[in-house]
Formats: C-alpha cells, sequence, structure tokens
C-alpha cells in the first residue's frame, strides 16, 4: 500500500498598515508564535502609502516568508484587495495591525475552514496596566461572551480585520468595498458578509481561533461614543444603496423615526421614550451620573447598563444626525 502525506493548505495572511510600525511589530511578533508550521503561511504587509518606518520590517528575520507591498494612500479597503491579489494562497487571513493572535489560531483556521465558509475568530479582552474604568468594563463583557463552541453568526457580524476565507470564495463574493469612497472598510464589511450570505455562504466563529484586538476606541468611554456616533452618522449609503440590510441592524432598533402608518403602538413608544432618554437632558443626565458610579460602584451591572445607554444614545444621535444630512 502507497501512503501520501496529506497536503495542507497554504495561507496568505493580508495586513494593510498605514504608519504604525510599532503596533504592526506585535503583529508579527504574535505571526511568528503560531503552532502551524512556518512553511504553511506567508504574510502579506500592504503599506497604505505610510511614511514611517514600517518597510523597515522587511529586514528583520521572520520565521515566515514576509512580503511588503507599496501602494499610494487609498485606504484599508483597497490595500487588502491589493494584498490578496499579489496571492495565489488557498485561503486568504485578513488582520489588521492592531491584532495580536493567539498561538493556536492559524492552526485552527487550517482545521476549519472550508469552502463556503467564512471563519471568524474569537475576540480575547485586552487590558493595558493603565486601563479605564470603561475599558475593564468592556474585558470583563468580552470575557464572559466568548464563545466556548464554534458557532454560526449573523452577516452583519463580518469584520475585515479577523476573516478567513478561500481565495476563490473571496473573489466570487467581491472583493472588499470601500462602500463610502474615503478608504476604509466600514460599512464594507458587512455589504462584504451581506453578499456572501445571500450566495448561501455561512460566517463561522471559532472558539478556539482566538485574537485580542489593541482597539483604541475602547479605550475610554468618549474615544467608544465618539466612534458609535460616526459609524452611525455615515450609515446612510450602506442603506441607501442596501435598504434590506437595515432590517437586520439590531443597532438601529427604535432610532429611526416614527413611522406612524406602519409602526406598532408599542413600536411607537419606544421610539419615543427613546427620543426622550436620548436627547440632549438625558444624556448630559446620564454622563453626569458616570464619574460617581465609576469611583463608588465601579463593578456593578449598572455601571455596565450606563455605558450601553449612552453608547445607545450616540448611535441614536449620529444616525439621526445622518439622516437629516441625507434630506438636505
Amino acid at each position: 500500500m502507497i501512503t501520501t502525506t496529506p497536503v495542507h493548505p497554504f495561507l496568505s495572511v493580508i495586513i494593510p498598515t498605514y504608519n504604525r510600525e510599532k503596533s504592526l511589530l506585535c503583529t508579527l511578533d504574535s505571526l511568528q508564535q503560531q503552532t502551524l508550521s512556518m512553511a504553511q503561511f506567508e504574510v502579506i504587509v500592504v503599506n497604505d502609502g505610510g511614511h514611517d518606518a514600517t518597510h523597515r520590517i522587511v529586514h528583520r528575520p521572520f520565521p515566515f516568508r514576509l512580503r511588503l507591498f507599496t501602494q499610494v494612500n487609498q485606504g484599508a479597503a483597497a490595500a487588502r484587495n491589493h494584498g490578496a491579489q499579489q496571492s495565489e494562497a488557498e485561503i486568504l487571513v485578513f488582520i489588521d495591525d492592531d491584532i495580536t493572535l493567539e498561538p493556536g489560531y492559524l492552526a485552527a483556521i487550517v482545521r476549519k475552514s472550508a469552502p463556503g465558509i467564512l471563519s471568524m475568530g474569537s475576540w480575547l479582552p485586552y487590558l493595558p496596566s493603565d486601563a479605564s474604568v470603561f475599558a475593564r468594563t468592556v474585558a470583563r463583557s468580552i470575557a464572559q461572551d466568548a464563545p466556548t463552541d464554534d458557532q454560526d453568526v449573523a452577516f452583519t457580524e463580518c469584520t475585515s480585520n479577523n476573516l478567513a476565507v478561500h481565495r476563490m470564495d473571496f473573489y466570487q463574493i467581491g472583493m472588499w468595498q470601500d462602500l463610502l469612497g474615503d478608504g476604509p472598510t466600514l460599512w464594507g464589511d458587512v455589504v462584504f458578509g451581506y453578499k456572501a450570505w445571500k450566495s448561501g455562504f455561512r460566517l463561522r466563529r471559532l472558539a478556539d481561533a482566538r485574537l485580542t484586538h489593541r482597539d483604541i476606541h475602547l479605550a475610554t468611554l468618549s474615544s467608544a461614543t465618539r466612534r458609535a456616533h460616526h459609524v452611525a452618522r455615515i450609515a446612510q449609503p450602506l442603506l441607501r444603496q442596501y435598504p434590506e440590510i437595515g432590517e437586520h441592524l439590531s443597532m438601529f432598533y427604535n432610532k429611526t423615526p416614527i413611522n406612524w402608518r406602519q409602526d406598532s403602538l408599542k413600536r411607537i413608544l419606544r421610539k419615543s421614550l427613546c427620543r426622550i432618554g436620548w436627547s440632549p437632558p438625558g444624556m448630559w443626565l446620564m454622563e453626569s451620573a458616570v464619574p460617581w458610579l465609576e469611583r463608588y460602584a465601579p463593578e456593578t451591572q449598572l455601571l455596565q447598563a450606563l455605558y450601553g445607554w449612552i453608547i445607545s444614545g450616540n448611535l441614536y444621535q449620529g444616525y439621526r444626525e445622518g439622516l437629516r444630512a441625507a434630506t438636505q
């Protein structure tokens, strides 16, 4: 009997970057800690027109194949697509330069990825030594929600900084879309997930492909609220081009204007309460309570709930601001 050694798929890990050499090096360090054989993957870094010392990374002695490409600044969507076009690997793994992978991440991707499935890892909390009360609360919430088993998730959870997809599937779905025309993949990842879902693909979160996101937007409540306001404000191009996606975005439930002809009485009441609670006076009251709770009750469910209400209020205000701008 003739036996053959199974041929494992080859991976390309694609990382867009812009003037974040130090953070990128942390990401690359986590890649050289992978349990997967270093011969089984390459790393493609696309420098999106940055002018720091990122170009020097190719002179460092990494145990995996590292390729660096530079493009004129076009944004993360174009950088990811450019990286994919340089690859001939069977599986494309998209991460960002603020991601730290646990050692078993790529091995889990290899074991469980398959054509027709978009694989995502599971988040771990990131806590620097000087973490704010808000960051610690977010970390506890992430840890509590961490899956213990692989699970199918909605297309709205698709994210461009933590996704593995078979190469041919990536092109069939349509690559990453710069929905706003300003460079980032904001809402473009949801569009990618939506197109995949409509084409019959599954989005799967893997419990043993774990990673940490060093997300600056979750460092403080103020940075998280600014992000929420911005993301909601720029949602209108998405909803105009793909109006059917709106019903799947739970973050906008009860934030749309009252439709007196179609909304149920229950929904009209909820929208009315949201309008009052997320009005400027209502937001001021909630925000004024935060410092007191952070000082005297930092680990209570009340503070966690208050953080959620404040962020939801900024989603509401951003959404309404974007809606007004779109109708002018």
